[in-house]
C-alpha cells in the first residue's frame, strides 16, 4: 500500500484510485480512493497509450484521509473481496479536521434563509452595503473557502451567468469576502416608509442578518426585520469611541463615555 504524503502542492500525485493492503487471509484488501475537498480524479499516462486513474491534488496545503462508507451509487460485484473506502482530502480548513471528511467541501456559501454576521463598509438613503463575515457559526476563509484552483463548486455571489461566474472567480482570487446589501425596507417589519438608514447602522457596525435572497448577481439581499436581527456590536463617534451595549431596540449607549446613538439593535437574549 502506498504511503499518503502529509503535504501537497497543486498537480501533485497523491495516490491511485485503488490500491492493495496486506491482510491476514490470503487475499489482500483492496483500497479504493476517494476525492474530497482539494483533490480531483484524473488520468495519468504512463506510456504504450495507457492511461491509469490517480488522485491528484488541486490546491497546496495538508493531506487528511479518512475512513468512509460505501457511496451509494457502489454496486457490490465479488463477494470474496473486500474493499474499504477512504476518503483524500487537502486543505487547512479546520472543517476538514473536525468532520474527518464527512464535509462535502470546504466551501461556505450563504444560501436563503441562513443567519449571518456582517459588517457595514457604506451606507446610503436607500440601503446599507455590508461584508458578510460568517454564515451559520462558520468563518469564511479570505479566498471564499475556493480560489480557481478549488475542485468545488466556484462561490457565487447571488444570481446566475457568465457575468456572476465572472464576478465569483475574480473576489476569490483577489481575496474579497461576499457582499449583501439591506435595503430600507427590510430593515424592519414596522414602518418600513419611514426608516432613515444613518439612524440604524453606521460603518463598522457588525450586524445579525438574514438572507432572503441570492440578490443581483453581485450582492446577497439580507433582512434584519427580527427582533433577534440587528447591530450586535458598535462603537460610538463612526467607531473612533468605546463599545456601545443596546438600552432598548433602538438606542445603543458607551459605559465609559455615556455616548448614546441610534441603532436598530438586536435582541441580545
Amino acid at each position: 500500500m502506498q504511503e499518503l504524503p502529509s503535504k501537497a502542492i497543486p498537480g501533485q500525485i497523491l495516490a491511485p484510485q485503488y490500491d492493495l493492503e496486506d491482510s491476514e487471509s490470503s487475499s489482500p484488501i483492496i483500497i479504493s480512493y476517494v476525492c474530497g475537498p482539494g483533490t480531483k480524479l484524473i488520468n495519468y499516462p504512463t506510456g504504450n497509450n495507457k492511461e491509469v486513474s490517480v488522485i491528484s491534488s488541486t490546491k497546496l496545503g495538508n493531506v487528511y484521509s479518512f475512513d468512509i462508507d460505501a457511496p451509494s451509487d457502489y454496486e457490490k460485484v465479488d463477494d470474496s473481496r473486500q474493499i474499504k473506502f477512504k476518503k483524500i482530502s487537502v486543505g487547512n480548513s479546520s472543517l476538514i479536521r473536525e468532520t474527518e471528511g464527512r464535509f462535502e467541501s470546504n466551501n461556505i456559501l450563504p444560501s436563503e434563509g441562513d443567519v449571518i454576521l456582517c459588517r457595514v463598509s457604506r451606507i446610503s438613503l436607500q440601503r446599507a452595503n455590508v461584508e458578510i463575515l460568517a454564515v451559520s457559526t462558520k468563518n469564511i476563509p479570505v479566498d471564499s473557502g475556493v480560489g480557481t484552483n478549488g475542485n468545488g463548486t466556484v462561490a457565487v455571489q447571488g444570481g446566475s451567468g457568465a457575468q456572476t461566474f465572472s464576478v465569483s472567480q475574480a473576489s476569490s482570487d483577489v481575496g474579497e469576502t461576499f457582499r449583501g446589501i439591506i435595503r430600507s425596507q427590510d430593515v424592519r417589519s414596522t414602518d418600513r416608509d419611514k426608516v432613515v438608514m444613518i439612524d440604524c447602522f453606521k460603518p463598522g457596525d457588525i450586524l445579525k442578518a438574514q438572507v432572503i435572497s441570492l440578490g443581483d448577481g453581485n450582492n446577497y439581499y439580507l433582512t434584519t426585520a427580527r427582533n433577534d436581527l440587528g447591530v450586535v456590536f458598535a462603537r460610538a463617534n463612526n467607531g473612533a469611541g468605546g463599545l456601545m451595549y443596546a438600552t432598548d431596540w433602538l438606542t445603543m449607549t458607551s459605559p465609559l463615555s455615556q455616548v448614546t446613538e441610534k441603532r436598530k439593535c438586536a435582541n441580545p437574549f
